[in-house]
């Protein structure tokens, strides 16, 4: 059957989560809007919202509501494509995403791991009775952006030390500081934090900060695995 309606995007079915849990969301973004654009329908933040749901949907379901797409996290992703930062994209206020030559290639490569989106069949259970559970395992809202996460790791001292080439003299309670835990907050909490943090470096491409925390990761294993 042939897509050419927006309505049509309902009928899609979603990709495993294990086939594109690691891949950014920005790529998968640019993946969607391929294939609309393909099939000539808008490419909407609205429409881009509901078939990334339909596609990727633990990416793209609102935490603690599994049955809706999260608007706000397209419209960040949107943001995030844009030349200033991954120029995957352009957007146009009530036109829709564009995607660059750049974003092209990424929705290609995409679409060769993937092929292209399958519908439902029509006795496949609908991405609303599927259960979601909330990314990270964090059981919270997506309330920290991966912009705002890097501004505060700039405003650490271990960062500060990373920066003036002192990062021989910086010690655990720096790396403590930096993530927001505590001395007995226990290591694999420490662990899946810095892990989230250099997920949402790799997110927007800083790799400046995306390098320090790798470094930072290094240099302090034993404290991390203790």
């Amino acid at each position: 059957m042939e897509t050419k309606d927006k309505k049509d995007i309902l009928n899609f079915k979603a990709f495993e989560t294990s086939s594109y849990e690691n891949i950014p969301l920005t790529s998968l973004v640019a993946y969607s809007v391929f294939w609309l654009s393909k099939w000539e329908i808008p490419t909407s933040l609205e429409n881009l919202a509901v078939f990334c749901f339909k596609l990727f949907p633990s990416k793209f379901s609102m935490v603690g509501w599994s049955e809706f797409p999260d608007f706000n996290r397209i419209n960040r992703s949107v943001l995030q494509m844009r030349p200033k930062y991954r120029n995957l994209a352009t957007s146009v206020t009530n036109k829709g995403v564009f995607l660059s030559g750049t974003g092209i290639v990424e929705a290609d490569s995409l679409t060769k791991r993937f092929g292209p989106p399958s519908r439902q069949s029509q006795n496949s259970k609908q991405t609303k009775n599927i259960h979601i559970k909330s990314e990270r395992g964090s059981g919270k809202p997506r309330s920290i952006h991966p912009e705002d996460a890097v501004e505060g790791i700039k405003k650490s001292l271990l960062y500060s030390l990373f920066k003036e080439n002192k990062f021989e003299e910086s010690e655990a309670i720096d790396l403590i500081g930096m993530l927001g835990v505590y001395d007995h907050t226990p290591s694999s909490d420490k662990r899946r934090k810095l892990k989230l943090l250099i997920q949402q470096a790799k997110e927007i491409d800083n790799k400046e900060i995306l390098y320090f925390l790798l470094e930072s990761q290094q240099r302090f294993d034993k404290y991390l695995n203790k």
